[in-house]
């Protein structure tokens, strides 16, 4: 059988950073603002790691009015550990970094893959590049702008855009009802005592 590449990435070896590190994946597949809340979202996150064979817990990268994205880390993973992709290529830093009046970019001509290992930042499946967040560039919650708690499709939610330079957590309102990219962030490196 021959096989064709499609991938812009394809017959280049990654650079992947070894060591300590959490990883940001995408959901399989865009999500409207209505994701039966954070813990549905969550959930998600949960069975679409385990499907790929992470061993990692991660969370929904989503702010709500009682959860700001800053803590959606443990604290002394905040800042030690370099946020890959789902390849092992470096996208910040650390956690940390992400949240600054400047706001984090990602890195250009590195992808961001989702729990398949599609690019979102190519794929048309994906057809809106970017991400729902509901925050400022620090993090912080903005209530009235989160779909209602992610279970609602009517309203507006904040979101970032993943080209053009700027930080995703610059925020602009979309309306609830577009399908955009929906993080999961592992919210705490796997040390090997825990499996």
């Amino acid at each position: 059988m021959h096989l064709t590449c499609m991938s812009l990435d394809c017959g280049r070896k990654p650079t992947q950073t070894r060591g300590e590190h959490l990883r940001l994946v995408a959901l399989n597949a865009p999500l409207s603002g209505d994701m039966s809340g954070i813990r549905g979202a969550d959930l998600q996150c949960y069975l679409q790691a385990r499907e790929a064979r992470l061993h990692g817990t991660f969370r929904a990268f989503l702010s709500s009015p009682t959860q700001n994205l800053l803590f959606l880390v443990k604290q002394s993973d905040r800042t030690q550990f370099p946020i890959l992709n789902l390849r092992g290529q470096r996208l910040f830093p650390s956690w940390s970094s992400l949240f600054s009046v400047n706001g984090a970019q990602l890195g250009a001509n590195i992808p961001l893959y989702s729990f398949n290992g599609v690019n979102v930042l190519q794929d048309p499946f994906w057809p809106y590049k970017a991400v729902w967040h509901g925050a400022t560039l620090l993090g912080k919650s903005v209530p009235w702008q989160t779909c209602d708690d992610w279970r609602r499709s009517t309203r507006t939610g904040l979101a970032g855009t993943l080209q053009g330079g700027s930080s995703f957590l610059t925020s602009r309102p979309v309306a609830c009802s577009t399908p955009l990219i929906v993080l999961c962030i592992e919210n705490a490196y796997p040390y090997s005592y825990m499996w």
